[in-house]
């Protein structure tokens, strides 16, 4: 954006009014200098809602609303867009989007589909266009410190991973398009977890060289709960701008560092925790804190002498970071070529758990 764009108000338009469709148009909405001036979504008291919540948080001229989101597209105020429709759609209406030359705040999952995540990459790269998959984790505070402190080197190359995430993904579920295998393929393992595998393979700079998995439906369509093993090698170039450092990646074993999940999504309560360690220290993200020692001690808050003021008071959303970007700010940590990690793991899981756990090497 030239200088006198980064000031103007920038005029945005939702995609797929459902939950998520609310929660980032009122955020969108309520930063300064920007507008949600359009809604599109088949489903008109859908869009209703979202522009009632809106009117009723910033009163002003009405949004837009139109059913096909190529209407919305087709208007010419718009400088961005932000996608929530089911998964299924995303990459159409993404792929549409920068055509019409619109920057775009996509929601995760990006593609189930390889081939669909490279034309997106490449038609990204060839548009010119800012691209970001809301992946909100790497945004978190808490993740920041500990990706420096992991990057660092003072703390030694990571040795062994652990996830488990649990939370209730039935009770509010029941009857959307998240219990539909055709539009939410993978159930809640690729809709949900996705947020903790893009973290974990964020915060090392690793991903997958095999996966052993399990999936059960848990009495719904699709998969529910997954847990398996893994081992884990530095990312290969095309995953990542911002490498894991040579000093750490040449001390990776051949064999790979030990990681085992488990994803409940049957539970009763939203609970998560990664535990990372090092050769020379414990990390522990326990919902969303982050917890330390080293020597022994006991888990503490991890040192404010080790936190770089530099990374720590960042934009902390995708769509605060995404809009800072588009006004020369801090890039973006979730362009769509970091979906590949996700999606080798997650496509080597289900395979696995399909093949009744037998280990499925990753796509290099």
């Amino acid at each position: 954006m030239t200088s006198s764009e980064t000031t103007r108000t920038l005029r945005g338009g939702i995609i797929g009014c459902g939950a998520l469709g609310k929660v980032h148009a009122l955020r969108l909405n309520s930063l300064p200098g920007v507008q949600i001036v359009a809604l599109s979504d088949p489903d008109t008291a859908a869009m209703q809602g979202v522009a009632e919540a809106m009117a009723a948080e910033s009163p002003g001229a009405p949004a837009a609303t139109f059913a096909d989101y190529r209407d919305l597209l087709a208007q010419d105020s718009l400088d961005f867009v932000c996608i929530n429709s089911p998964n299924k759609w995303h990459v159409e209406q993404l792929l549409a989007s920068v055509e019409r030359g619109r920057h775009v705040l996509c929601e995760k999952p990006l593609s189930m589909v390889p081939a669909e995540v490279r034309q997106v990459v490449e038609a990204t790269q060839a548009s010119g266009r800012l691209v970001a998959i809301a992946y909100q984790s790497r945004y978190r505070r808490d993740a920041r410190i500990l990706r420096r402190a992991l990057y660092s080197g003072k703390w030694g190359r990571v040795t062994s991973v652990s996830i488990y995430s649990c939370e209730d993904w039935v009770t509010p579920n029941v009857g959307t398009w998240r219990h539909d295998p055709a539009r939410c393929p993978g159930g809640f393992f690729v809709d949900a977890n996705g947020h903790q595998l893009d973290l974990l393979f964020w915060l090392t700079g690793l991903e997958a060289m095999w996966v052993r998995a399990t999936t059960e439906t848990r009495g719904t369509p699709v998969p529910m709960t997954t847990w398996g093993e893994a081992r884990l090698r530095v990312q290969s170039p095309q995953s990542t701008a911002d490498p894991l450092p040579e000093a750490i990646a040449s001390r990776v074993p051949e064999e790979g560092i030990p990681f085992t999940f488990t994803f409940v999504g049957d539970g009763h309560h939203w609970s998560e925790e990664f535990r990372i360690t090092t050769e020379r220290a414990d990390f522990v993200i326990r919902n969303t804190r982050l917890l330390f020692t080293q020597g022994g001690g006991p888990l503490g808050p991890f040192p404010e002498a080790d936190i770089d003021p530099d990374i720590a008071d960042l934009p902390d959303l995708p769509d605060t970071g995404f809009i800072a970007a588009l006004r020369g700010g801090p890039p973006i940590t979730t362009p769509p070529e970091t979906v590949w990690p996700v999606l080798r793991f997650t496509l080597a899981a289900l395979a696995s758990a399909a093949n009744h756990a037998s280990p499925v090497i990753t796509e290099t």
